[in-house]
């Protein structure tokens, strides 16, 4: 049974959802795991994606096979439930800024070997349609048209905005070295 007949059955029985829940969550999960540190709340905004989903199901249509899938879908309900959660975050928490100085290093001194944390937290001074873009890339290892389909956007577009989304990267990453 494909995907598509998969999820034509879940809209007529909600217990078939499980296959689709099962086949995506460690997708979903990881692609949420790359944006928000908190396990907490990523839990839950896993949780609420698939419960979108899920309750959404009836809405979800197969334009064809290369423009609309159900991951596709799926990753669109993501990134809206994550900028959600990025929005609310600024709207609730009142932030205290750390900001660190660094002395700008000798050209001869400076390395491009950076640590995980460091492009985590050079990723997060980045807006969240660069976070978006650079995460679903490399992270997610998707390429740029499947990034073109999630975004909806064409694939030139989305070649653009990701060259231009890792040149700000590297300019967090070099201004904090």
């Amino acid at each position: 049974m494909n995907e598509r007949e998969r999820v034509i059955r879940a809209k007529k029985d909600i217990r078939e959802f499980d296959y689709l829940y099962e086949k995506y969550y460690p997708r979903i999960n990881s692609f949420v795991y790359q944006r928000v540190p908190d396990e907490s709340q990523r839990n839950e905004i896993v949780s609420n994606i698939f419960y979108k989903a899920m309750r959404k199901l009836g809405t979800f249509r197969f334009l064809d096979s290369r423009k609309s899938s159900f991951s596709s879908w799926l990753y669109r309900i993501a990134i809206s439930e994550i900028n959600q959660y990025f929005r609310n975050r600024q709207r609730d928490a009142k932030i205290v800024g750390k900001i660190k100085h660094h002395e700008t290093p000798n050209a001869e001194d400076f390395s491009y070997d950076f640590t995980y944390e460091q492009i985590k937290e050079a990723m997060q001074k980045l807006s969240e349609k660069d976070q978006t873009i650079i995460t679903l890339r490399f992270f997610e290892k998707l390429k740029h048209q499947e990034i073109a389909e999630i975004l909806q956007k064409k694939e030139g577009t989305v070649k653009v905005r990701l060259h231009r989304a890792l040149n700000r990267l590297r300019e967090n990453l070099e201004g904090g070295k």
